[in-house]
Parts: structure tokens; sequence; C-alpha cells
């Protein structure tokens, strides 16, 4: 009889946790369905608004059409993999190559939508890769949820995505390289080296979208350093450098490529001529025409109205003004809660680590009941660091990469602390979902200066009144 009644009990255990594992894989699958639609929706509706050209478009819209139709040789200080791959979807689309980027505010002669969707896709999906990243380093469904939710209703993310420009693209790669590099830590054989080399490959892509994706590689090689010293066995170590090697291999591989497109689809004389001629030695060419690029980023000087300083992205203290025609503008601005509170629960996190090691050099603390919090917080300063002696012109968008590591680091926090509970979303404490209502309140009540809708004079005058404005 006893053995009959454990039986049982080990069935009904058994039933128990795989209705749990289906229950929690179908609510993850629902999760990641909801917050793609939603990042489609709000990146991807009536994208060709304005029909004008905004801001950067200026300079990345003329490469695109360049690479695409002219054949003009130009220059710029950013590698062209983000460029080429907004060209391959402008030509998809239909685009024919006829808009004029002269100057700000220039009418579209066609519809421009073609060459912001990479963009607005690689934006829309941002949310989802936040929501991915936080699973697989521990976090519970209802924080990653959280984190994607914030990074899907953050109002600077969606302007950035709905523009010609590399800054969604550059952060999609790295979290794409952070994701399958995770993924290559958690499988053996064969699978292992494929999750190795698409990290490998989305990092190549993150330096070539621009320089600052350096972060990606350099992300994954403190990663896979902290493997190596991690590793007693020699034979051990030395399967953790084959894998960086693999790594390291694709990277270049899909880098180098990239450069051999650039060189076979820009023949023509142009104004990059100004800055360097192609002598038709691909190395010498590639090397020379990084050491010019590097020199003229480093050389600029010239200040802009809307630069700002790293330690101001925080503060938002110099929303950019991307674009205006009657009393309908678009601003480069971030949702405060979400800037505001996630940079507050990110220092209140870094103010634990500091003060609450330093007084308890041995016990345990909070924090180390998350052992993968470190991967966030170490791409935060990745992004943030180089960032900080640079005295040329930047703008808030640099901020965007730290930005999603913050939220990433702030979710797995909160998550330690309580905040949510392990338990499925529709069963969280009420101030969960006051948070996320809020954010959402406060993102439709900045919708007209992020997608230019009429009321442009309101909302310089609010902005004006609180030292935010232009």
């Amino acid at each position: 009889m006893m053995q009959t009644n454990r039986i049982q009990m080990l069935k009904t255990s058994a039933t128990k946790a795989i209705k749990s594992v289906f229950t929690s894989e179908k609510a993850y699958a629902q999760s990641l369905i909801f917050i793609l639609c939603v990042g489609l929706l709000l990146r991807l509706s009536f994208v060709s608004y304005p029909s004008q050209v905004v801001f950067d478009e200026v300079g990345f819209g003329k490469l695109v059409t360049a690479y695409g139709w002219t054949g003009e040789r130009l220059f710029d200080i950013h590698p062209p993999h983000g460029k080429l791959l907004i060209t391959a979807g402008a030509h998809m689309g239909g685009y024919t190559g006829t808009i004029d980027f002269s100057k700000i505010g220039t009418p579209c002669s066609e519809s421009i939508a073609p060459l912001r969707f990479v963009p607005a896709l690689a934006g829309a999906l941002i949310p989802v890769l936040v929501l991915v990243v936080l699973a697989q380093l521990g976090g519970s469904l209802a924080a990653a949820f959280l984190g994607a939710i914030l990074v899907a209703f953050d109002n600077a993310f969606v302007v950035q995505s709905r523009v010609i420009g590399l800054d969604t693209l550059l952060v999609f790669f790295m979290l794409s390289s952070l994701i399958a590099l995770l993924a290559a830590k958690s499988r053996n054989g064969k699978s292992k080296i494929v999750f190795l080399l698409l990290s490998g490959m989305f990092a190549a892509l993150s330096v070539g979208t621009k320089f600052t994706g350096l972060v990606a590689p350099g992300l994954a090689m403190v990663i896979l350093g902290d493997d190596l010293l991690r590793e007693k066995s020699a034979q051990r170590r030395w399967m953790v450098l084959a894998y960086a090697a693999v790594f390291v291999g694709a990277a270049a591989a899909v880098y180098l490529i990239g450069w051999k497109i650039h060189f076979q689809m820009m023949l023509f004389p142009g104004e990059g001529d100004a800055f360097y001629v192609p002598t038709g030695d691909f190395i010498s060419d590639t090397i020379h025409l990084h050491r010019i690029m590097l020199s003229a980023n480093a050389g600029i000087t010239t200040q802009h109205p809307y630069s700002s300083f790293w330690w101001q992205w925080l503060l938002m203290k110099r929303p950019i003004f991307y674009w205006v025609k009657d009393n309908a503008g678009i601003y480069f601005i971030g949702n405060p809660l979400i800037w505001w509170g996630g940079g507050a629960i990110y220092l209140w996190l870094m103010g634990y680590l500091i003060f609450g090691r330093a007084r308890n050099l041995t016990r345990e603390i909070a924090t180390d009941r998350r052992p993968m919090l470190w991967i966030p917080l170490a791409g935060y300063f990745i992004s943030i660091l180089p960032l900080v002696p640079i005295i040329r012109p930047l703008f808030m968008y640099h901020y965007l990469p730290a930005l999603a590591f913050a939220l990433i680091a702030g979710m797995l926090w909160i998550d330690v602390l309580g905040f949510t509970k392990s338990t499925p979303l529709g069963a969280q404490r009420f101030s969960y979902y006051v948070v996320t209502g809020c954010c959402m309140a406060v993102f439709l009540l900045l919708t007209p200066i992020t997608y230019g809708f009429p009321s442009l004079s309101f909302y310089q005058r609010i902005l004006g009144m609180t030292g935010f404005g232009p």
C-alpha cells in the first residue's frame, strides 16, 4: 500500500511538473508574440510619415543612394555594413533612388518607407531580444516581460526606429550577439559551434554598423575570459580558447565581406575621393581607409546645438529636434519614467553593490542570488566608458546601447528584490501593473512629438518651462 501511495505521489508530482513546464513555455511564447506585435505596431505604422528628409537622413540617405543606385564614392566615419543592409531593404521595397537628401525638410519624390524599413524592423525586434536576454540571464517571465515593455514603449527608441539611421541596428546586433553567445554557453557539440558562429557574425555586424559596436565583441571576450578563468583543467581551457577562435574567425570573415561589398558598390568618382581613392588592393585599402575614418572621427570639433555630453544623457537634458513643419515636429526624447526610473534603479543597484559588498566581503548579499547580473553591468560599462573622454559632439542616441543594458540589469535587480512574483503574469502585485500602465500613459502623452503630429507649440512651451527645450 505504501509503495502504491509513493508511486501515486510521484505520478502526481510529475504531472504537475509537466503542466508547469508547458504552462511556462506557453506564457513565454505568448509574451514574445505580444511584444513583437507591439513593437511592429509602434515602429512600422505609417513609417513613410513625414514624407520629408529628417535629421541624419541627410547623410545616411545619400550613402544608401550611392550604394544602391549611383555608385558614387562617398565618405563616412562609420563602417558600411549597416548602410548596406538598409540599401538591401530599400531595393526590396522598390525604392528607385530619386529622393533628394540635400537638406532636412526636403519633400520626398517617392516613398521613403523602403529606406526606413530595416531600422524600423530592427527597432521592433529589440524589445523581443530584451525579453530573451532577461530569460537567459535567469530573470522571471514577469521581469523579462516588464523589461521588454519598457523598451517597446520608450519614445526615444521609437523615434530612432522610424528614421534612416544606424542606432537601432547597432543595439539589435549587440543583443543578438549576446543571445547567441549565451545560447552557446548552455550547449555542447555542433549546436555550440553554430551559436558561436552566429554570435561572431552578429558582433561583426555590430562593429560594421558603428565602431561603438565594439561593445559586442568586447563583452563576448569578457564572458569567454570569465569562462577561461573558471576552468581548472588545461584541456578545458584550450577548449574555451578554441571557442573564442571560432567567434573571432566568424566575426573577422563577416566584417571583411562587408568591406569587400563596399568597394565593389562604390566604383565611381565622388565627394569621398577628397578623403581617399581606392588603389584596388583590398587589404591595403581597407586598412588605410580605417585610419582615415578614425582620424576624421576624432577630428570633428564643430559644435551642434543639440549635441550633449555623456553625463547629460541620463537626465535627457538635450533632446534632439529632428523635424518640423508648421505646428508638427519630432523630438528625440525618451520616456521620462523609463530613462529616469531605470537610471535610478541602476544607480541604486550600483550603490548596493559597492557599499553592500564593502561591508560584507565574505558573506552572501542579495545580488549573489543572481550570478549572471554582472553581464549586463559589464555591457553598460563597456558601452559608456569609451564615450566619456570623447570631446567631439555626441548626441542622446549614443546612450541607447547603455540604456538597454541598464534596463536589463535593473529588471534582474528588482526580480531579486521580489518586486516581481515567480507566478504567471496575471498574478503579479498591483504595483507591477501601475508601473506598466504609467509608462504606457507617458508614452501616449509624448506621442505627438514622437510621431510628428500637430500641437508642437504646446510641447515646446512645456519643454522650455522645464529646461528641456531647444
